[in-house]
């Protein structure tokens, strides 16, 4: 009997270690914010052309001011990380861009978009209206189901094979 209870053990173990080997894994993001708000959550938000970029931060000219009390003409330098994966940005010198920062720093997750060139425009040709422009989220992958249905349905049989053997190995034993 002490063989058949390791055995269903074993199977019980295996059928665990099957479901959790077997199922599909999803993608692992480092970084993951929410996008949505970063213009109200921000201290600051500048457009300027990237002057200097070390691997701790980066330094812009300001151009223009959104929000903050900086003014325009100052040079300004936030903290960043390089990498996107750890919520960081990859900035470019002589890049423009929309920056959002908080307390002197900024990264992916504050709300980070490169801006256009700018045009000189003579006053005989009127410059055109911006287009705001919105690109639709990615869909949110949903892992499969049938995969922890099926788990959890071996699971529960192996523990029914355990229960049902214990109990017959306690009844013989009473005998």
């Amino acid at each position: 009997m002490k063989l058949r209870a390791a055995i269903l053990l074993a199977l019980t173990a295996l059928s665990l270690g099957l479901v959790v080997v077997a199922s599909p894994a999803e993608p692992a993001w480092a970084c993951s914010c929410a996008r949505t708000g970063a213009d109200e959550r921000a201290d600051l938000i500048v457009v300027g052309t990237i002057t200097e970029v070390t691997d701790t931060g980066v330094q812009l000219a300001v151009e223009s001011v959104e929000k903050g009390s900086l003014r325009a003409g100052a040079t300004l330098r936030l903290r960043v990380g390089r990498q996107e994966e750890s919520c960081g940005y990859d900035f470019r010198t002589g890049t423009r861009y929309r920056v959002n920062a908080r307390d002197g720093v900024t990264g992916l997750c504050a709300g980070i978009t490169a801006a256009p060139a700018q045009v000189q425009t003579t006053p005989s040709a009127p410059a055109a209206a911006p287009t705001l422009v919105t690109a639709l989220p990615a869909p949110a992958q949903v892992p499969g189901r049938l995969w922890l249905v099926g788990g959890a349905v071996l699971t529960v049989l192996a523990a029914g094979l355990v229960a049902v053997s214990m109990r017959r190995r306690r009844i013989e034993a009473k005998r």
